[in-house]
């Protein structure tokens, strides 16, 4: 069982998983996805301290950016997200993002994010756990 949990914002009136419908939108790579799922499974089973690099900040008010390293020709992907909100050990993504050039695709990200935080507080339904891609079967 893990000791960390991490959560999905659920948009739109079908809540819809907020961060797999922008990596289908932005076509990203199933080997880029199943990094980042990667990095969701070690944080969930050891917490943040023990995934270096992967969550930065605050970028704002309780605002983090997770960082998706990419191979040469992949997206960097910056999901934004928070701690908790309804509890210490979870983090939850609120809305995807992209880097480049150092800037933020939207540009608007963080502002998202927080609305999307202020609307998960509003309604602690609208989040979900659940993984981003299936494992690789051997």
């Amino acid at each position: 069982m893990p000791n960390w949990k991490v959560y999905c914002f659920l948009h739109g009136e079908r809540r819809k998983n907020i961060i797999v419908e922008w990596l289908k939108n932005e076509a990203v790579p199933p080997d880029q996805i199943a990094v980042f799922q990667e990095k969701i499974d070690a944080l969930e089973r050891s917490g943040p301290d023990m995934v270096p690099g992967f969550i930065w900040g605050p970028v704002a008010k309780d605002i983090y950016k997770m960082k998706i390293k990419g191979n040469k020709g992949w997206k960097q992907l910056r999901p934004m997200c928070c701690r908790g909100p309804f509890e210490l050990n979870a983090y939850t993504v609120l809305v995807g993002a992209i880097e480049k050039d150092g800037r933020l695709d939207p540009r608007d990200a963080v502002a998202r994010a927080q609305s999307n935080l202020q609307k998960l507080k509003n309604d602690p339904t609208r989040r979900i756990c659940e993984r981003l891609t299936t494992k690789p079967e051997k």
